[in-house]
């Protein structure tokens, strides 16, 4: 009966069943701009530009390595201060989870592809929280490239492949 007792007692770790996005109930879940060699391609119809911490109070479930919630996330994801900003990029598809950036290197490609987006015409919204560009009826294809074999700190580079 003790043996029974104590595996009821012991704390599971839950076993992940799904690739890199957020699953959980409580908050709006993302998927995480991961390498391939391929590259990620999405058609993005509206970008959210903002602080992790304003993106969590709106609801966004971020991963640990970019807001950590205890000091277990703060002592295993020490780097996670430098990450402050992040973007969420919304799909066409509405059955496509939204994109979260959080790498530098790609939010550095994404700002020069927004700005020139802004330049055509993009509408623009800042209200000192957050910077949203939605593109209305029309979308970009945004492509994200990472050499794979170039190691774990290989730059992300952004191109926007078309506008529709």
């Amino acid at each position: 009966m003790a043996l029974f007792l104590g595996l009821m007692l012991a704390k599971k770790n839950p076993v992940r069943k799904f690739g890199q996005m957020t699953l959980n109930l409580g908050g709006q879940a993302l998927e995480y701009l991961k390498s391939d060699p391929k590259g990620i391609v999405r058609n993005v119809a509206r970008v959210e530009w903002m602080n992790k911490h304003h993106a969590s109070s709106k609801g966004w479930v971020l991963p640990p390595w970019v807001l950590p919630q205890s000091d277990e996330d703060r002592d295993r994801f020490r780097g996670s201060d430098r990450v402050q900003d992040i973007a969420i990029l919304h799909s066409t598809e509405p059955a496509v989870l939204p994109l979260l950036v959080h790498q530098a290197s790609a939010l550095h490609g994404l700002d020069d592809v927004l700005a020139a987006a802004q330049e055509d015409g993009a509408l623009v919204e800042d209200d000192g929280n957050i910077l949203v560009l939605d593109m209305g009826d029309e979308y970009m294809e945004i492509q994200f490239v990472r050499n794979t074999k170039a190691g774990k700190f290989a730059r992300f580079v952004v191109r926007e492949l078309r506008t529709s």
